[in-house]
């Protein structure tokens, strides 16, 4: 979110059991993502499957095929 020109932005703690860390760490680093621009994406993707997002966000997501 910006305010005033300023990007604010809010921290999270997520608990993942290890096995789910190891994978996201290792899927990320082969996309060439940190691990918290991994995360963002996932749950960017997730709140645009469930409609939170308008068409074009979902286009830039992958989540809504463009039109042919």
């Amino acid at each position: 979110m910006q305010c005033g020109g300023v990007w604010v932005t809010n921290q999270i703690v997520v608990r993942l059991d290890p096995r789910d860390k190891d994978l996201v760490a290792k899927v990320a680093k082969a996309r060439g993502e940190d691990l918290s621009d991994f995360v963002r994406r996932a749950i960017k993707t997730e709140l645009a499957k469930l409609s939170f997002y308008t068409e074009e966000e979902k286009k830039a997501l992958g989540v809504l095929e463009a039109n042919p």
